[in-house]
């Protein structure tokens, strides 16, 4: 007998094996439609002053902008830790 834990059946030739979504999809799934949730219940428009320029616009876009540019912060944070981390292991 094998010690691998079985998996259930082997998936059929051209066919891709299923993959088991971890905590931090559904998480992410929650966090996504609450975000959507706030952003849709807030549609009023706001003056944004961003540097030198002042604009009338839909806070919802500008929730969307900011939950766009967190998201990219948060996946790209990792990215730049993991490589500043392999240039001192090369060292």
């Amino acid at each position: 007998m094998s010690d691998r834990p079985h998996r259930g059946p082997a998936p059929l030739p051209g066919e891709k094996p299923k993959k088991d979504r971890s905590w931090r999809f559904y998480a992410a799934i929650v966090v996504a439609i609450v975000a959507l949730v706030f952003i849709v219940q807030n549609s009023q428009k706001v003056e944004v002053d961003f540097i030198f320029a002042t604009t009338n616009t839909p806070l919802f876009f500008i929730l969307i902008v900011t939950f766009a540019l967190g998201a990219l912060a948060g996946w790209l944070w990792p990215h730049v830790r993991r490589d500043r981390r392999r240039e001192r292991e090369r060292d």
